[in-house]
């Protein structure tokens, strides 16, 4: 109740808003019953969401006191899981998990975010004289290889570079040559 996330699901249609004075008397009244307090989940930042290429991920407890064990599947982390201790930084779409375990308290329920990582994409393609030159957004530091066919059969290899900056550009001089060609672009 204390969220707007559409994923996690509440009996509450259209909400938008949360209600912070009914949030704080369903604590208090929970933290007043007898038995082992438990804990708030971990708060993740970001809260998922689509990269370009990577992704620092943080990782808070909900006191100082508080372990984080996380898994990066989505599956319920336990404390044979990973233990956090500094951002993680990711480079491929997964599902960070988070639990927060304390002495004396129930560990959390567990915080969920979905993070999708476009390693390669393209931003533009066309001729500047009369070189076919395509623009793609990639992982910085990575090499990228063009590779053109007429069959699908026999790929060959047209230009290699460096994805120093984003975007980059990959080209083929040759493009004019031929009534019709495909291309894909490997990263090395």
């Amino acid at each position: 109740m204390n969220t707007t996330d559409p994923t996690i699901k509440m009996p509450n249609l259209a909400r938008n808003l949360i209600d912070t004075n009914a949030v704080q008397v369903f604590a208090d009244w929970i933290n007043s019953l007898s038995g082992t307090p438990a804990l708030l989940p971990p708060i993740i930042t970001p809260n998922g969401g689509t990269f370009a290429s990577s992704v620092t991920v943080t990782l808070t407890p909900p006191d100082q006191n508080a372990k984080i064990y996380y898994t990066l599947d989505g599956s319920l982390p336990t404390t044979s899981s990973f233990l956090y201790s500094v951002p993680l930084t990711l480079s491929s779409s997964v599902i960070v998990s988070a639990n927060a375990f304390e002495v004396g308290y129930t560990n959390s329920v567990a915080a969920k975010a979905f993070f999708t990582l476009q390693p390669l994409y393209f931003t533009s393609q066309g001729f500047v004289n009369n070189v076919f030159q395509l623009s793609l957004a990639g992982t910085t530091g990575s090499n990228y290889v063009l590779q053109a066919t007429t069959n699908f059969s026999i790929w060959t290899s047209i230009s290699t570079n460096t994805a120093l900056t984003n975007p980059f550009n990959l080209v083929d001089p040759k493009a004019t040559n031929y009534p019709y060609r495909f291309y894909r672009v490997l990263q090395k």
